[in-house]
């Protein structure tokens, strides 16, 4: 394939699936709407592809594959050779499958029996996930890259004193390797002591003799490294508080001096710090605490207030609110009243050429030589918040097409039931029109069970109660021609069951109501019919009873092969359940199913 090709498409996939009619005509649906689609039929051609450098946007995996491999352990050696989205397409849909797909990572899990826009929703959602998390990987390697690159020596301490985090300037004032130090005491490590009474430094708070709410400074102070080597160094511990300003953890920013500790940083634009400052695509600004002055801030800072660096270093943060509204300004200053610092406040920006930015704004107050500062943090998160709001909004029309699918499953099934009823009225011979009507009865009793999922906020599982009810009523329509002779004794507890367990239920219900209304009453006698359905001891029960006829001598339920009951039986195996049945002659049929509520297959 042509690489303008690539180019132009919305994304290459790799799509294995060992159907060739269906692989063939999910290729060609995707192809129509803009992706570009390799077609492999079996797992080693997939994996020589991903090996052997193509480039794929997105795999699209069939589970039950017939070579070596499955799809989910194909899933696992791919992913183990390189990062690559994985977005998993099988007719199967137990437990068992699922638990396996969700110990690794992957992008979704679709029904064969999707529809093709449905796949292609979720190709799109699955390939916006994939973007933000590289993008938000991106981000956090940034940072890293800034944490590790300052000219500070930073730990991150938890509220007990274990190192947490610990970037390469600390480890160089410590003498240690990053392995040595994580997780440990950090008193085991720093040995701190004053420049002039040499005593060594303590701290505490760690000790639970006093509390760390706010920010606090040491100078002259010295820390003697593992080989003995001294640093002079300014000393900066910060709480980390949580929602509650309960003390989560610690930070201690480590500053080198000359021999003589200097109070003011160093004005060489050139130095490391300033560096990291301007070049950080985060945008920050350092202000004046007693006059809110700006002293500095970087090119991202300019870009996202729309500032011009010259025209801003020496006036006063009031003076810029063109970039929000009023009610957000009050609700900013407000908390930072109330707080003295903003801890990730959202705030708008909009310009007056009408690009628009959402920002997380954070700050920490600092002092030198005497005088505090402001630093300014604000993130901007635009492109993440517009990326989960197209996430929410396809999850919620895959919903609705997940809906719209039930729906005219249950249409198709009701017009085949229709046509079927029209075919019998052609039919004279008597056994016959009875088939016409068995099976109109079997697709009814399927048809309901779409017709309450689509019904449902749950596309997943059948309210059984519901559905039982539903179908006893149009059985009853069906075959009752005299309603004052038959009655029902119905008694269902409040069970929801999943859609490929509830299909064979509905089906052994069906013949045992279909047979019981045809065979129980001869003559037009009157009688009743018990339905029932409980829950016990991890087993849902089903039973239906009479007490019509009784079964004939010459009927074995449990060996004979009616079909009727050879059905009923090779159903309940399916559902892995326990089939029982008491007849006596004259007195009726009752007939008991069990089978375990928690499908662990």
């Amino acid at each position: 394939m042509p690489l303008t090709e690539l180019k132009q498409s919305l994304g290459h996939i790799l799509l294995v699936e060992d159907e060739a009619i269906l692989a063939i005509s999910q290729s060609e649906f995707l192809k129509n709407k803009g992706y570009s689609v390799q077609y492999v039929s079996n797992s080693t051609d997939a994996y020589d592809y991903i090996t052997a450098g193509e480039k794929f946007d997105l795999i699209l995996m069939d589970i039950n594959l017939s070579d070596g491999l499955d799809g989910i352990q194909l899933a696992e050696k791919i992913l183990s050779y390189r990062e690559i989205p994985i977005l998993f397409v099988s007719g199967y849909s137990d437990n068992k499958i699922l638990d396996r797909v969700c110990k690794i990572k992957h992008y979704g899990y679709v029904p064969k029996v999707s529809s093709p826009e449905i796949v292609e929703c979720m190709i799109r959602s699955a390939l916006q996930l994939y973007r933000a998390e590289q993008t938000l990987a991106f981000r956090e390697k940034e940072l890293r890259i800034t944490f590790e690159a300052m000219g500070d020596g930073v730990i991150v301490l938890s509220q007990e004193g274990f190192i947490r985090e610990i970037n390469h300037k600390a480890l160089d004032m410590l003498g240690y390797n990053k392995a040595d130090l994580m997780e440990k005491d950090l008193n085991s490590f720093l040995y701190l002591v004053h420049a002039d009474a040499r005593t060594r430094v303590s701290y505490p708070f760690l000790t639970s003799e006093v509390e760390l709410l706010q920010t606090e400074r040491r100078n002259d102070l010295i820390i003697i490294s593992r080989s003995g080597r001294e640093t002079h160094v300014t000393e900066t511990v910060s709480p980390i508080l949580d929602a509650d300003k309960k003390l989560n953890g610690i930070v201690i920013v480590f500053r080198e001096t000359p021999n003589k500790p200097v109070m003011v940083p160093p004005k060489d634009g050139e130095s490391l710090y300033a560096k990291v400052f301007q070049l950080s695509p985060i945008a920050m600004a350092i202000s004046t605490v007693k006059d809110g002055t700006y002293l500095d801030l970087n090119s991202a800072m300019e870009t996202i207030f729309q500032f011009d660096k010259a025209k801003v270093v020496g006036k006063k943060t009031n003076e810029f609110k063109a970039w929000s509204n009023p009610e957000q300004n009050e609700k900013l200053n407000r908390i930072y009243k109330e707080k003295g610092r903003m801890s990730g406040e959202r705030m708008s920006v909009e310009h007056t050429d009408g690009n628009k930015y959402e920002v997380l704004v954070f700050s920490q107050a600092f002092e030198i030589a005497g005088e505090r500062f402001i630093l300014w943090i604000n993130l901007d998160v635009t492109k993440i918040l517009d990326i989960e709001n197209r996430l929410a909004k396809s999850l919620e029309e895959k919903d609705v097409l997940l809906k719209e699918l039930q729906h005219r499953v249950k249409n198709t099934l009701a017009i085949i039931s229709g046509l079927l009823n029209l075919e019998s009225f052609k039919v004279e011979n008597e056994v016959a029109k009875q088939s016409f009507l068995n099976a109109q009865s079997r697709i009814m009793s399927m048809s309901k069970v779409y017709e309450n999922l689509y019904q449902s906020e749950d596309l997943e599982s059948v309210d059984l109660r519901k559905y039982i009810e539903d179908l006893v009523f149009s059985l009853h329509d069906i075959f009752v021609l005299n309603p004052t002779k038959i009655r029902f004794d119905v008694k269902l507890d409040n069970i929801r069951l999943d859609l490929k367990r509830t299909l064979p239920l509905g089906l052994i219900l069906n013949e045992l109501l279909t047979n019981a209304l045809k065979y129980a009453y001869p003559n037009e006698k009157a009688g009743e019919i018990r339905i029932h359905l409980s829950c016990s001891n991890e087993n849902i029960i089903l039973s239906v009873g009479d007490d019509g006829e009784g079964l004939p001598d010459s009927v074995n339920i449990e060996k004979g092969n009616h079909f009727g009951y050879e059905l009923i039986r090779s159903l309940t195996s399916q559902l892995k359940g326990v089939f029982s049945s008491v007849s006596k002659k004259g007195e009726g049929l009752n007939i008991m199913i069990s089978f375990p509520h928690n499908n662990k297959d």
